[in-house]
């Protein structure tokens, strides 16, 4: 029987200083991997952090975000003064899933794939990186950890209550919250009934749009600004004024001198 030193030589796991990833996420890749591949199975007892910190040459801070990472996401717990464990509630692996049969990897095999897999582990990847493309958001890998971190602890009081319709306006704490910082922020009295809480941009244009009655809809719009927006409106009927930005945001003066009788603004 190996002892518990040599564990991390089972797997020939690898850093690469030289990648766009940082080292805690290449280790907390590779130990994600071989625990949804099966090659760590459920209640095995992973090797502590300094001994995997000396086995790839790392520092231990890494190694102990990639462990505090694999914790937080739920394919590990610890025990206070055993160990971290892999978790015994894993999802099946992945040659299950697609109905194949379940194969043991080989560690330099499963070290080589993690290469190979690189853009199918990593769902951060974008196809597009120009400046301005819709529908695209760029994250580094910092703020994808702590997004997966609050997303966690966000989820983990998860109830039935969830589960059922809520306030049309929005969460009530939510729209007190967003009162708080209009206030502190730019000045502006309002109250929690006067919040409405959108699923997005699209929503809260489409709810101004019906929300405008009369023949004489005008409202103005960015310009330069988002294009949709200015879409929307004309869809629902509503003339639009393109205003000018400055520094500052749209220019008021000249919105009033345009169109003095608009309705709303975009």
């Amino acid at each position: 029987m190996k002892s518990r030193n040599s564990w991390a030589e089972l797997y020939a796991f690898e850093v690469d200083r030289a990648a766009d990833a940082p080292v805690f996420r290449q280790i907390y890749q590779q130990l994600r991997w071989a625990i949804l591949s099966g090659a760590l199975r459920s209640a095995t007892k992973l090797p502590s952090t300094r001994e995997l910190a000396a086995q790839l040459g790392v520092s231990r801070s890494a190694v102990v975000s990639a462990f505090e990472q694999l914790l937080a996401e739920g394919y590990a717990f610890g025990r206070k003064g055993a160990g971290t464990y892999i978790a015994p509630d894993l999802p099946e692996p992945f040659e299950e899933i697609h109905g194949r049969k379940k194969r043991t990897v080989s560690g330099a095999k499963m070290a080589s794939s993690f290469q190979d897999l690189g853009g199918f582990v990593d769902v951060t990847e974008q196809s597009d990186e120009r400046p301005f493309n819709l529908g695209r958001t760029l994250v580094d890998a910092r703020t994808e950890e702590l997004w997966r971190k609050l997303s966690t602890r966000t989820l983990r009081p998860f109830g039935r209550h969830h589960l059922g319709y809520g306030d049309p306006h929005g969460m009530l704490e939510l729209r007190k919250s967003v009162c708080d910082y209009l206030s502190a922020a730019r000045g502006v009295r309002s109250e929690p009934a006067e919040v409405v809480i959108t699923a997005g941009t699209q929503q809260a244009v489409d709810i101004i749009a019906r929300v405008i009655q009369g023949p004489d809809k005008e409202v103005w719009i960015e310009d330069p600004g988002y294009s949709l927006t200015r879409l929307a409106l004309v869809a629902a009927g509503v003339k639009v004024c393109p205003i000018p930005v400055d520094q500052n945001g749209i220019n008021v003066a000249e919105g009033i001198r345009r169109a003095p009788k608009a309705r709303a603004v975009s």
